[in-house]
């Protein structure tokens, strides 16, 4: 999956979002006239001012996350995980949609709440999805032999 097609996926996201929860557009709304007022557009850097929108964004790519099953991952050695022997070469797939809807994790997963990750009083942020989203671990390119090149 190429970075366009994941940055499409996550608009495409978000769109379905703001359709099904109409009032969380408006709270975005508000918070963007608010802080950014009406005479420009938001940039980056109104980023850390504007925590709902961007409460938003790691929810979009939480609630339906663009690669749910991540990317396979081959082990460079052998490893041992919750007692099960993985010997080297072992290709390993992450269930990344599981991870990301983990009640443990975020109560209510298959609701759209962007409030899980706004700090308040007595309520601190779930965990940033952005941990476990794109994947995890080294980078790495196969070749046609048995060699691996780690990026």
């Amino acid at each position: 999956m190429t970075a366009s097609t994941q940055t499409v996926s996550a608009i495409q996201t978000f769109f379905l979002a703001m359709t099904l929860n109409p009032e969380i557009q408006v709270k975005a709304q508000e918070e963007i006239d608010r802080v950014i007022g009406t005479d420009r557009l938001p940039s980056a850097a109104d980023r850390d001012d504007l925590p709902f929108v961007q409460a938003i964004t790691l929810e979009t790519l939480r609630w339906h996350n663009v690669a749910p099953l991540g990317i396979p991952h081959r082990l460079i050695e052998d490893d041992v995980h919750e007692g099960y022997f993985l010997p080297k070469g072992t290709i390993v797939i992450a269930n990344v949609w599981r991870m990301l809807h983990d009640p443990e994790t975020y109560p209510d997963p298959l609701a759209f709440n962007p409030d899980r990750f706004v700090a308040s009083p007595g309520h601190e942020p779930e965990t940033d999805p952005r941990t476990m989203a794109f994947g995890f671990g080294r980078r790495c390119v196969l070749t046609d032999g048995p060699e691996v090149l780690l990026l």
